[in-house]
């Protein structure tokens, strides 16, 4: 931003930069502008380690309304020399136009000295912010991921869960990610029985206590009837079997239907029901041999009718019309161009 001010490094500050590049005498560089120069106003030198000298030397060196620059040394070298913590110190109660005018030159004060010295950077505009406390929250800050929102949160915990789930009808447990999950005989019986065409629906539900996944209910019940039996607050499994007409065909149909009511059940319910739904798919498919027509999810029970499921097993088809071509006249072409 030097084209905005115009303000350069002293000549005798850009030979104290020569000088401290390798030099483990000097710890701290205090800059200030003054006569349109930036010009070095103390250089500290070392006393111990760069913690030891941080709040020693930091913190006395700045002026409670004055804005300024500081370069602190680290201990760290690298292939030029040492490593060095740029501090921009603008405090709260300094001039606007103060502020202005060394924010301004603050990138070519960086350039003068060489960013490839330059390991950190701190902007400080109250004491706390240029402490070695303050470095080191500055530190764990610039270290940490970049924060998630919930639902980033959430989708992340599924696809950690889902990582490697293994499950198998013939085994006592069905296995997701390190937490066991077997499905009580109760439930397979009625899956079993669905499958046979004795039963059209079962609803199972995960016991997070006993880490099973149960049966909830099962019957006989038509499409009309299970909107009143899916719970409004908790997520469940449903495995439908759905007889209708389709084409002046009868048709049975299964589907499994995965409701979950959104953010009125827990992060962890929500995580678990989807971690698990995959694995018992799997068992359905492959175990019990069944032929699912769709697999489906639903937020609330009001979406599951009639023509909802219809819908998703026979989407309207759609029938492409070319447009009318109009015919070119008689003796009438395309448009010519004519010189006169």
């Amino acid at each position: 931003m030097s084209h905005q001010t115009g303000i350069q490094s002293s000549q005798a500050l850009l030979d104290t930069f020569a000088e401290v590049y390798a030099s483990a005498t000097t710890r701290l560089l205090h800059m200030v502008i003054e006569n349109e120069e930036i010009v070095l106003k103390q250089a500290y030198p070392t006393e111990g380690d760069w913690r030891e000298d941080w709040d020693k030397f930091v913190l006395p060196a700045v002026a409670d309304k004055e804005p300024s620059y500081l370069l602190y040394r680290m201990d760290q070298e690298n292939p030029s020399g040492f490593n060095f913590v740029f501090i921009a110190w603008s405090p709260d109660f300094a001039h606007i136009k103060s502020k202005m005018l060394y924010a301004a030159t603050r990138a070519t004060l960086k350039q003068s000295f060489g960013t490839h010295y330059i390991k950190d950077e701190v902007f400080g505009t109250v004491p706390e912010d240029i402490s070695l406390d303050g470095y080191d929250r500055h530190c764990t800050s610039a270290a940490a991921p970049p924060p998630l929102t919930e639902e980033e949160m959430e989708k992340a915990e599924i696809r950690k869960a889902e990582t490697g789930v293994n499950i198998g009808a013939s085994s006592k447990r069905q296995v997701a990610t390190g937490v066991s999950f077997p499905i009580d005989d109760s439930a397979l019986s009625k899956l079993k029985e669905l499958a046979s065409g004795k039963l059209t629906y079962v609803q199972m539900s995960l016991d997070l206590t006993k880490e099973e996944i149960t049966l909830a209910l099962a019957g006989s019940q038509k499409v009309d009837d299970i909107p009143g039996v899916i719970p409004a607050e908790e997520p469940r499994y449903h495995v439908f079997n759905y007889q209708h007409n389709h084409e002046g065909d009868t048709l049975n149909s299964i589907v499994f239907i995965y409701s979950c009511p959104g953010f009125k059940c827990s992060v962890k319910e929500r995580m678990m029901y989807s971690t698990c739904k995959g694995p018992l798919i799997d068992l359905l498919e492959g175990d019990l041999s069944m032929e699912l027509a769709k697999k489906l999810e639903i937020g609330e029970a009001s979406e599951f009718t009639q023509e909802w499921l219809y819908d998703q097993l026979h989407p309207a088809k759609t029938v492409f019309k070319q447009k009318f071509s109009r015919p070119t006249r008689p003796g009438k072409g395309a448009r010519r161009l004519v010189k006169k």
